[in-house]
């Protein structure tokens, strides 16, 4: 088959035989096709692979290659992925190896937007929002008019006295555990703060706009071994 037909058939969401005709394009025509041919193949092979890990692998080893011209589209690719499956920070890196390695390329304008998501799964509500506003100007810039409409929306929740949440994984009568507490969560690898508020200390993380967004990092907490309690904050 075709790559190009192949690709508009991915693209319009038609998977429907989209697997087998990726692979017998690989057992008819890779050995003779140009390399750039063989990258494109391969990305489009990991957009329909189920198992994530063998996805993320064959979209890693496209974004890897200097040459290819879908790298840029393979890291946004991974940056989605690696969201999707509870690693903002991973997703972050991703997005800002897309900027590093194709500063002028289109995915680069959206990646701002996927920037703020990575910092609002990890509760960094201000640089969320400030990603969103420069992903809005730069759709505007180039004409990225779904880019631009995404990050307004999404920004709608900056503005102020909008609704808040926070996580909360204890509440002391005493300092001292609630330092402890924050020090077992650094430790596994998350940021939390001490609140006094109603004569407790309130061992919390994060400032979200979207409850969404706080359920999201409050199953990795729990997953992790804490009990987490997503609770709605003043802004």
């Amino acid at each position: 088959m075709d790559l190009d037909l192949l690709e508009a058939r991915i693209e319009a969401g038609r998977f429907e035989g989209a697997a087998e005709a990726i692979e017998s394009w690989f057992a008819a025509e890779a050995r003779n096709a140009a390399r750039g041919d063989v990258l494109r193949a391969r990305y489009l092979r990991a957009r329909l692979l189920a198992d994530p890990d063998s996805a993320r692998a064959e979209l890693l080893s496209v974004a890897m290659d200097g040459s290819s011209r879908h790298g840029s589209r393979a890291w946004l690719r991974l940056a989605q992925l690696d969201l999707a499956l509870d690693e903002p920070s991973r997703a972050a890196a991703d997005l800002e190896r897309l900027r590093s390695d194709h500063p002028r390329s289109a995915e680069t304008v959206e990646s701002w937007y996927w920037t703020a998501r990575t910092f609002e799964a990890r509760g960094l509500i201000d640089r969320a929002c400030e990603a969103w506003q420069r992903a809005a100007a730069e759709g505007r810039r180039v004409g990225a008019t779904e880019t631009e409409r995404l990050a307004e929306v999404a920004s709608l929740g900056c503005a102020p006295g909008a609704p808040r949440f926070a996580i909360q994984v204890g509440a002391f009568s005493r300092r001292g555990p609630a330092e402890e507490m924050r020090g077992q969560l650094e430790t596994a690898g998350f940021f939390s703060r001490v609140v006094e508020y109603d004569g407790l200390h309130r061992v919390r993380l994060g400032r979200f706009a979207r409850r969404e967004a706080a359920e999201s990092l409050a199953r990795r907490l729990r997953d992790a071994g804490f009990e987490p309690a997503v609770i709605p904050i003043v802004s």
